[in-house]
């Protein structure tokens, strides 16, 4: 048996805290330790953890003295994980009893495993369960997170692959959780495992909550996001360049030698040019790896326009860059 470790970061979780918790103990896997992390709370989330704590022996908890948020959190805290595998866990979700037996069972000589979470509102938040098989590939997850950092298992070697954070932009700024993805989808290195895995509580609070009522997959949404794009390229792209050079240098960093690592740098290097050639080289590209870009698979008319659009359209996921009116 594989020894998985747990590692939970909080910050200000005392409300959800112990639901949370509760269902980590209950997996039907043998847990090796749950490691806790705490970021600083001013609530009553460190009490919860330190009654926890005096139950059971294995869980292990720290205070994070490092960079805080919750790049700096996880990465200090997965640190002291000593198990063979380890488990991404959220303060606020609720986890299904067979999570990590699924899991490990599934993840094989892979370096990471994902799967689905099954959203729901804690406080009337906005909600959305999309019932699609998400695109796993690495082109795709270069421009959108596909598998949720609360779904992970990850082999203690994909951690040992990063760079640190002081030497690498995107460890720096991405999310943790798409960083994973990215290193792992170098390699080809990624299972998906299509259960609910994870009940994951949407709330205003929540660190990464956003609400995705403009992104559904409909026409009318499909229309607004090409007018959108159409409008804020020039703006979106400017900003978005520091994002590719660091996927780009990322990639050849941890060298993968795989033609798909290959092809992730090729295609970054393309999304970061402003020549009007590369462009419609970076068009063709999409047209030819529409597979792996698009979010599903689709027929082929239909995807071939989407790859088309994609540089222009691929703009819309950086939105966040810049401030519009809606």
């Amino acid at each position: 048996m594989k020894n998985v470790s747990v590692v939970l970061c909080t910050f200000n979780g005392e409300k959800y805290l112990r639901q949370q918790l509760d269902s980590v103990l209950a997996q039907t896997y043998p847990l090796y330790e749950l490691i806790i992390q705490d970021d600083g709370s001013t609530d009553g989330t460190k009490a919860v953890i330190a009654e926890y704590a005096s139950r059971y022996t294995f869980i292990k908890y720290y205070e994070n003295e490092g960079e805080h948020g919750v790049n700096g959190n996880f990465y200090s805290a997965m640190r002291h994980a000593t198990g063979d595998l380890i488990a991404i866990c959220d303060q606020d979700d609720v986890w299904q009893p067979e999570k990590l037996a699924l899991q490990v069972e599934a993840i094989g000589d892979k370096m990471l495993c994902g799967g689905r979470s099954r959203p729901f509102s804690g406080d009337g938040s906005f909600v959305y369960d999309d019932p699609r098989i998400p695109n796993i590939t690495l082109l795709r997850m270069l421009h959108c997170a596909e598998i949720a950092g609360h779904t992970m298992l990850v082999r203690r070697e994909l951690i040992a692959l990063l760079p640190s954070p002081q030497d690498s932009w995107a460890v720096r700024h991405r999310c943790y959780d798409i960083v994973f993805s990215v290193v792992a989808a170098a390699f080809d290195s990624i299972v998906w495992l299509d259960r609910v895995l994870v009940e994951q509580r949407r709330h205003a609070l929540a660190n990464t909550y956003t609400s995705t009522e403009d992104s559904l997959p409909t026409a009318h949404n499909a229309v607004h996001m090409l007018g959108w794009c159409m409008r804020h390229y020039k703006e979106v792209k400017h900003s978005s360049y520091p994002y590719y050079h660091a996927w780009e240098e990322l990639l050849k960093a941890i060298d993968a030698p795989t033609a798909v690592c290959k092809q992730g740098i090729k295609m970054m290097q393309l999304q970061s040019s402003s020549r009007l050639l590369d462009f419609f080289r970076l068009a063709w590209f999409c047209l030819q790896h529409r597979e792996e870009i698009c979010h599903t698979r689709g027929k082929w008319p239909v995807n071939a326009v989407r790859a088309l659009l994609f540089p222009l359209t691929s703009c819309y996921y950086w939105r966040g860059l810049i401030r519009t009116k809606k």
